[in-house]
């Protein structure tokens, strides 16, 4: 490591600081990792107005990533007044003095960028992602909303924002199975009244309805200063070119009111606590917090460490007194930490044989027996492994360096730590210091429960978001809000002209290697030094589709995967979890739609006892009874566990509807409780046997190593026996009744949607890939037409997007979004409304020239992670594309024409082919929908494959049941 401190650099670099930053710049540290060492190298400044200001170089590829972190969560919020910190991150995006409405999404996905906002208890982040040249754009772009914000707010832009945050809430916490125990009640009953982590981040309605525009402008006064914030640019820059733009952009906004760092009491329960509430789950959850320590306290590593051992794998106390015997279908730990305190967190989702009782019980008799002095040299090395694993995938893109940055300096503020640091407090961690964490925060100490049921479907959902203290406000808080005025900036330039973009740089495409063994397996790679890691993806065609030639055992090919995790001939399931834990190793195996699909994730260093592992599961698998058991039951459970969640429903009911219920394509991979309990351990091996074959197999490796090293080490598969299977031949010509489809979701709080018709197989430059490009604009990106409808201007849904989808087969065009109930019907009428009025004038000539341009410079970000290069070579060999497909897609791009694109909206966009799938409460919304004569109305069981009429006059009840043939 190399450190440059103020003092050594005022003395020997004075003079060559002042060239390289403004005056009033102050060093705080430039770091470098030393040779061989894992670190993110950076150099990290204080301009004179507070604003900490830290940069990264990384030229690997032409993207940048700037990330803008506000010090403030929903822990500065105060009873009454909750949620305003994320409701803030929401006004945020809806243009500045400089930056019109919506225009910020639209300048950053136009250039091809990405942009997002999160809002967490302790902190909001703003990101954008984008082509390197795009650097300044960006920099205007933040400091604007930083310093221009409230010159733009208006009353309209605040009640529809507040309309998206609740249907926020209402789609991602009050519709979703068991939410509600993990983002409300917890903090209710472990912190005590007025805690900052005893409300949601995403708050109370009651609060939510009470804000004010004026509330609102206050909050952004108070707390969104540059003195408050954290600018980081990671990426291809070069520091001396990005110091004057910083300083231009960001220098004449003034300080705010200054901000001092928060103290709470340790959360300490002087006695259990318990809450109960009932929830659409078909699992019991048995949730269980004990209070612990913030981020980096000097405990946190021993505690992450224990919650890996007791509940982190098949070895621990957890699985095996829980899953293994078949009283839960999941039981682990965890240890999530923040800035004013942590949680030991222990969750077992279980069977609905058994009483909570029961389980709590076992869970207290499973703590008091634990032995941490039992706890073995390999059991502690492998959890450090894992975490050291874990730190290292942060190195994989600009994104994850740049939140490391910012979360070191938020919570450690100028000291100086990197990778090396966290490594080495988790290596620091001695059997000694498990044992004493576990006295001194878990062993008869106190805990809070939240106890999560099944309610009876008829029964009005008790797990509804409720304020506990209504009317409650916290005064004294208040009192720090008083006096706050704004004032606007002053600058020597004209902000109003948006900065142009430089010269734009090509994207780095990976460079591949191919191979193909003598038994039929293809292997394509590609070689990457920017961590000491190496993936494989392998891939065996087939998957679901197969079960084609047998439906009556859907599921098949899951169950067979799924037991391929459970051990080998010579090893356990406890012992194969144990040896890979030991390498910071991960081997897992499921069945997709189309493949069966083996992902294989190792550091470097320890590949080579990777592959041994790999080749013990491949062609040794255990395939025991009494794990088949077990894992089958677990997959019937699971099956009723989807059934309450709206979403998948909706997507497997528009998935048989558009294939057929005859057509495999049209069942879900997962199976149903009837298809599951036919398949026997036999069929399992079977499957194997038949289908599991190397000439169908397909390697993509991505990692710290090239061809000539990685080749011999997969010698060991060359062994592999090829067999001759052949693929069922499939037709796609269902027709579907034009009609909407309801599945009955008593007292949903939101409908979720899907509408479309059966699509094309993919292709790289044809029809398949001009229509995505015809759907950009349509519902392809935030700033298209249909979210800017339903989202931005209406208020009803907090996102909504059309897609275009396909593969060797043929796909679909899709709707999806989740919209509040009592706007169901008029969403869809304006959803038909966008898709006639597109289908009859067409794109206009700036939506096809934004589409263009957005869709070529994207392509800069397409190659920077593992994943992203996985999947880049895995088309490549799954399609046979020419190695410059991406510059022949870029050709056509360029050469498409408005008459192109609306040609190819009349083609897709063919209302009567399409059908309409709605999981809401039935009796609220089938009026409205009846009266948009869209077909009949009708319902739909996603899994039994029967189509019953709707009685429009009747209470939850269908007349004239029919088979659909």
């Amino acid at each position: 490591m190399k450190k440059v401190s103020l003092l050594f650099m005022a003395l020997f670099a004075g003079m060559v600081l002042k060239a390289q930053a403004p005056a009033g710049w102050t060093l705080i540290e430039r770091y470098t990792p030393a040779q061989g060492e894992l670190g993110i190298a950076y150099e990290k400044w204080t301009m004179a107005n507070g604003l900490t200001v830290i940069l990264h170089e990384d030229h690997s590829d032409p993207i940048v990533h700037v990330e803008m972190t506000y010090k403030v969560g929903s822990n500065r919020e105060s009873m009454g007044k909750s949620g305003f910190a994320h409701f803030f991150e929401h006004m945020m995006f809806q243009g500045s003095k400089n930056v019109g409405d919506e225009q910020h999404f639209k300048i950053v996905q136009g250039a091809g960028g990405d942009m997002n906002g999160t809002t967490n208890s302790d902190r909001t982040n703003y990101f954008e992602t984008l082509p390197s040249n795009m650097l300044e754009t960006a920099l205007w772009l933040e400091a604007d909303r930083m310093g221009f914000l409230l010159d733009s707010v208006t009353q309209k832009k605040f009640e529809v924002q507040r309309a998206t945050v609740k249907n926020e809430k209402s789609q991602n916490i009050e519709n979703q199975p068991y939410a509600m125990a993990y983002v409300e009640i917890m903090g209710q009953t472990l912190y005590p009244q007025g805690h900052p982590y005893s409300w949601p981040i995403i708050g109370y309605v009651e609060d939510l309805n009470s804000v004010t525009v004026d509330d609102l402008k206050n909050f952004f006064l108070r707390w969104y200063g540059p003195n408050n914030a954290i600018l980081v640019i990671a990426g291809d820059i070069n520091p001396t070119e990005v110091y004057p733009m910083v300083e231009k952009y960001f220098a004449p906004i003034p300080k705010g009111k200054p901000v001092s760092k928060m103290r709470v009491d340790k959360t300490i329960l002087g006695s259990e606590k318990h809450a109960t509430y009932l929830d659409n789950v078909f699992f019991p959850l048995d949730l269980v917090a004990y209070p612990t320590v913030p981020n980096y306290d000097k405990d946190e590593p021993a505690l992450d460490i224990l919650a890996e051992i007791f509940g982190g794998n098949n070895n621990s106390p957890l699985y095996q007194n829980f899953v293994k015997t078949e009283k839960a279908v999941q039981a682990s730990a965890s240890h999530p930490c923040r800035e004013l305190g942590g949680e030991f967190t222990i969750e077992i989702f279980y069977s609905p044989k058994y009483e909570q009782k029961e389980i709590e019980d076992l869970l207290k008799k499973t703590i008091a027996e634990f032995d941490p002095t039992k706890v073995t040299d390999d059991d502690l090395n492998a959890a450090k492994t894992n975490m050291e694993a874990t730190l290292v995938r942060i190195m994989e893109s600009v994104g994850g360096k740049a939140g490391t940055l910012t979360q070191w300096t938020m919570l450690l503020g100028n000291k100086s730590y990197n990778i090396k640091d966290d490594i080495a407090r988790y290596r620091a961690v001695t059997k000694e210091d498990i044992a004493r964490v576990y006295e001194k925060y878990i062993k008869s100490r106190n805990a809070c429960y939240v106890h999560v049921k099944p309610r009876p479907i008829e029964l009005k959902d008790s797990s509804f978001s409720r304020n506990p203290y209504p009317g409650v406000v916290d005064a004294a808080k208040e009192a720090e809000y008083k006096g706050l005025t704004y004032t606007p900036v002053k600058d020597n330039f004209d902000r109003s002209k948006r900065p142009v973009a430089g010269p734009t740089k090509a994207a780095i495409i990976p460079q591949f290697y191919k191979a193909e063994f003598p038994n039929g397996i293809k292997v394509i790679g590609t070689k990457t030094t920017e961590v000491p890691t190496v993936d494989l993806v392998i891939s065996i065609k087939g998957g679901h589709q197969l079960q084609a030639f047998n439906t009556k055992k859907i599921g098949l090919a899951r169950l067979t995967a799924e037991m391929m995790n459970e051990g080998t001939k010579n090893y356990t399931p406890e012992q194969l979890s144990k040896e890979m834990n030991k390498l910071g190793a991960s081997i897992f195996i499921s069945a997709g739609r189309d493949a069966t699909v083996i992902n294989v994730s190792t550091l470097d260093k320890n590949l080579d006892q990777t592959l041994k592992l790999l080749e013990e599961i491949l062609f040794n698998p255990r395939f025991n009874e009494e794990d088949f058991k077990r894992v089958k039951n677990q997959a019937i459970e699971n099956y009723f566990t989807e059934e309450k969640n709206a979403s998948l429903t909706a997507t497997k009911a528009f998935n048989k509807l558009i294939y057929g219920d005859d057509h495999i394509f049209g069942a879900s991979p997962n199976g149903t409780d009837k298809t599951l309990s036919k398949i026997t351990l036999e069929d399992v091996k079977e499957f194997y046997n038949k289908y599991y074959t190397p000439t169908l197999t397909t390697i993509t490796a991505v990692g710290n190593i090239d061809k000539d090293g990685l080749l011999p080490k997969l010698e060991f598969l060359k062994k592999w026996a090829p067999k001759n299977v052949t693929l069922p031949v499939l037709t796609f010509n269902h027709k579907p009744e034009k009609a909407i489809y309801v599945i009955d979701k008593i007292n949903a709080p939101q409908s979720q949607i899907r509408m479309g018709m059966m699509g094309d197989k993919y292709d790289y430059k044809g029809d398949f890939f001009k229509k995505q490009v015809m759907n950009f604009p349509l519902g392809g990106n935030f700033n298209s037409r249909i979210n800017l409808n339903l989202r931005e201007d209406k208020g009803w849904t907090y996102g909504a997007r059309t897609s275009i989808i396909g593969s060797e087969y043929p796909g679909m065009f899709v709707f999806g979004a989740g919209i509040k109930t009592s706007a169901t019907d008029s969403a869809v009428r304006e959803l038909i409304g966008e898709m006639e009025k597109y289908r009859n004038t067409g794109i206009n000539e700036e939506e096809l020239a934004y589409t263009k341009n957005a869709l070529q410079q994207g392509d800069a970000l397409t190659y920077e992670s593992s994943f992203q290069k996985a999947q880049f070579l895995n088309m490549i060999e799954r399609y046979n594309l020419p190695e410059n497909f991406t510059a022949e897609q870029t050709a056509v791009l360029n050469s498409l024409t408005k008459k192109e694109i609306d040609e190819l909206a009349k083609q897709v966009l063919d209302l009567d082919k399409m059908v309409i799938v709605v999981v809401g409460d039935e009796e609220l919304i089938k009026d409205g929908l009846k009266k948009l004569n869209f077909g009949k109305l009708k319902t739909v069981d996603p899994d039994r494959i029967t189509v019953k009429e709707i009685d429009e006059n009747a209470n939850r009840k269908v007349i004239t049941e029919t088979e659909v043939k």
